[in-house]
């Protein structure tokens, strides 16, 4: 089977998403002096735009790309998780999966930029207590997933509230035993990783994973350490270190040698907003459909480089990465 013939067995594959939900907000405008009341840019705001991001932005593109995306959330009873849970519902995603617990706040981030300069970002993470009831409920949410699901892809974004250590190993195990056969992508912390315990397919960035063991350079040598040293700790069977302008490299447990990737971008990067988004969603809905690491992970990488040279946060259709599959392939 050629590569590319595998975008078309992504159509109405079943994905369950276990993670973080989180508000994304941008605040656009430009600035032309010094604030009054403080040595800082005064900004004079010309845009406000308001995404749902994290678990949320993984979610569209699953459901852009043809698959069917099924949710497993927690969000507050505030402003930002009721429009969390009113996107949701005009994507015709079901949302019973979502619990809305009043006793946390639903995270957020926002990113304030001026004549194309990122000047500040503000990040709120859950700001509550997440019981052991909390948990159970969550728990039996899961539970109650379609039985025919592809693959399930757990999302953690390490913002202070569902993934506590814990409660990762309870899951991973409890998932296991209740959807056998079905494959478990993580995008775990980098200081949690090795909670992962035997999932089928481990997705960290590069440098996160380098930063991990304190290592400045980056070399096959270097890469390769951290590498090894993250499967045989997570006992994970497969794990990709991707970076965007570089080469990725996937490694296996089954397997010594690992395997390279080339980077495929070749034009300026537009937005890294939603590049790992992307990459976890194809991941999902490549496994889902029988298709082979290898080869999801090189369909998650030109989704990735066709995701980076769009505006952000731009879903696109799955013919549309066909196309650019189809003719960066023939570039070569």
């Amino acid at each position: 089977m050629a590569l590319i013939d595998g975008i078309s067995k992504w159509k109405n594959k079943k994905v369950l998403v276990i993670g973080d939900a989180l508000i994304d907000k941008y605040i656009i405008g430009y600035t032309d002096r010094i604030s009054p009341d403080a040595p800082v840019p005064n900004v004079k705001i010309e845009n406000t735009s308001v995404y749902i991001g994290a678990i949320g932005l993984v979610l569209q593109y699953i459901k852009s790309l043809g698959g069917i995306p099924e949710v497993c959330t927690i969000i507050g009873n505030d402003f930002e998780g009721e429009f969390f849970l009113k996107r949701i519902e005009e994507l015709k995603v079901e949302s019973s999966g979502i619990i809305v617990e009043e006793k946390i706040k639903t995270p957020q981030i926002t990113r304030i930029k001026a004549m194309n300069q990122h000047l500040l970002r503000l990040e709120t993470n859950y700001n509550g207590i997440f019981s052991q009831k909390i948990r159970d409920k969550f728990k039996d949410l899961i539970a109650n997933a379609s039985q025919d699901l592809g693959a399930i892809l757990i999302l953690d974004y390490g913002l202070e509230g569902i993934f506590e250590d814990l409660f990762i190993q309870k899951l991973i195990r409890f998932l296991k035993e209740k959807f056998k056969k079905i494959p478990i992508i993580a995008r775990p912390t980098k200081f949690n990783y090795y909670l992962y315990e035997n999932v089928d397919l481990i997705r960290m960035n590069l440098q996160k994973a380098l930063d991990t063991f304190s290592i400045d350079c980056c070399n096959e040598t270097s890469i390769t350490i951290a590498g090894k040293r993250i499967l045989n700790s997570s006992k994970c069977k497969n794990l990709l270190l991707n970076y965007l302008e570089t080469e990725s490299f996937l490694f296996s447990s089954e397997i010594e040698k690992v395997e390279k990737f080339n980077p495929i971008l070749k034009q300026p990067v537009r937005s890294y907003v939603a590049v790992g988004s992307v990459i976890m969603a194809v991941l999902g809905l490549s496994l889902a459909s029988g298709i082979s690491v290898a080869d999801g992970v090189k369909l998650a990488l030109y989704a990735a480089s066709l995701t980076a040279t769009l505006p952000p946060v731009e879903f696109y259709k799955a013919e549309k990465l066909h196309n650019f599959v189809l003719t960066e392939m023939n570039k070569k």
